[in-house]
């Protein structure tokens, strides 16, 4: 008979072998990592997210607060632009507007250079970055950074450029005042003496107002009292004292006029001020210059 054996007997314990030990750790410990990946994924993603939100909140403000300090500055320029522009024939010196000229060369580059960051800035505002969760936010901490090169901290210094421009235009501005009074000083004066007809202008004592004769706006003179020395060049500007005074802008000739087959409705009509003369005295030759009062 064979023995049987004790049923209180252990069974002897087989041992794991190595190389499953092995396999099952790796295992675990690749269930960990994966779940660790799992939590901080997502994590990292939320992180650089809300950086990225924080970035592009204060790149606006940023924008917000240099845009109308560039507007401002543009404003000025403008001013300062045309009043080169308006200038120009109207100054006894050219240094003035020369002077001016620089400044705003100057000023419009430095304007233009904020200008510039503020248009790489929106654009690169605009450019939204890739935002999946497996990406765990590498895109958006890498535009978040991006947005934070964009100080536009020069803005703060547009008010300072354009005040200098404020010395040259007002140094302009006098040169232009200058010019007109040298101008006034030497612009022709013509006096409206009277009011009447030939007594009047057989009188020679300045021009007579023809209007009431004429029904429209005209003074005159005879050529030998003062009518070879009117201005006829368009463009030019007089002063009229007496009857009719201000400063008038002359027209030109606008008419010849025969004075023994002329009426009055051959005289040109549309002017302030109509001037009338016989040239070199002969009334066949009867001048008609128009005049606009611009002041």
């Amino acid at each position: 008979m064979s023995a049987t054996p004790p049923s209180d007997l252990a069974t002897p314990h087989t041992p794991i072998p190595v190389t499953r030990r092995r396999v099952r750790l790796g295992l675990t410990l690749g269930a960990v990592l994966i779940a660790a990946v799992a939590v901080m994924v997502p994590a990292l993603h939320f992180t650089a997210q809300g950086d990225y939100d924080a970035a592009r909140e204060s790149l606006a403000v940023k924008q917000s607060t240099a845009a109308p300090l560039v507007d401002a500055a543009r404003s000025t320029l403008a001013d300062a632009q045309t009043l080169l522009q308006t200038s120009a024939g109207r100054v006894l010196d050219e240094m003035p507007r020369t002077r001016l000229a620089d400044a705003i060369v100057t000023a419009d580059r430095r304007v233009g250079a904020v200008e510039d960051d503020i248009a790489a800035s929106a654009a690169a505002a605009k450019n939204r970055p890739q935002s999946g969760v497996l990406l765990a936010g590498f895109p958006m901490r890498h535009s978040a950074s991006v947005l934070a090169t964009f100080m536009l901290d020069d803005a703060a210094t547009l008010p300072a450029v354009t005040s200098t421009l404020a010395v040259p235009m007002r140094a302009l501005t006098e040169a232009v005042a200058a010019w007109e009074a040298e101008q006034k000083r030497l612009r022709y004066t013509n006096n409206v003496a009277a009011a009447g007809w030939y007594p009047e202008l057989d009188a020679c004592i300045g021009s007579v107002d023809l209007t009431e004769r004429y029904g429209i706006p005209t003074i005159a003179e005879h050529w030998s009292c003062g009518g070879r020395d009117f201005p006829s060049k368009a463009g030019t500007l007089i002063e009229l004292t007496g009857l009719h005074s201000g400063t008038y802008r002359v027209d030109g000739i606008l008419a010849m006029l025969n004075q023994s087959t002329a009426t009055t409705a051959d005289l040109p009509r549309g002017y302030d001020l109509l001037y009338q003369t016989c040239q070199n005295g002969q009334s066949s030759s009867m001048s008609i210059t128009g005049l606009t009062k611009v002041d």
